[in-house]
């Protein structure tokens, strides 16, 4: 889980921004959370963007950050989603950047 704060920004501009700048993967806007997926379902290509346009503040989640309840209700999966850690750090990360460079342009 990242916290990532900005400048107030508005919502539909970050997602069309989202969609250009990662073309490969889709961006899900759906009962009020934004998705980044690398493919239609999949437990390790998924980060969750809480935002809170507002305010500024953005807040990544992905499965890493339940494993534990993944472990105590489903062992198989939630030693899968350990496995895939450092994949799922880079995608966490390699979205959290670009969030950075959308919403914090240089002069």
């Amino acid at each position: 889980m990242q916290k990532l704060s900005f400048k107030p920004f508005e919502r539909k501009i970050l997602i069309n921004k989202l969609k250009e700048a990662f073309p490969q993967y889709k961006i899900q806007d759906s009962l009020g959370n934004l998705q980044v997926r690398t493919s239609g379902f999949t437990v390790t290509g998924n980060v969750q963007l809480g935002l809170k346009p507002n305010k500024g503040e953005i807040t990544t989640r992905t499965n890493l950050d339940m494993v534990w309840a993944y472990i105590l209700f489903a062992l198989p999966l939630g030693i899968y989603i350990l496995s895939k850690k450092n994949k799922q750090l880079a995608f966490e990360n390699e979205v959290a950047q670009q969030l950075r460079e959308i919403l914090e342009p240089t002069s």
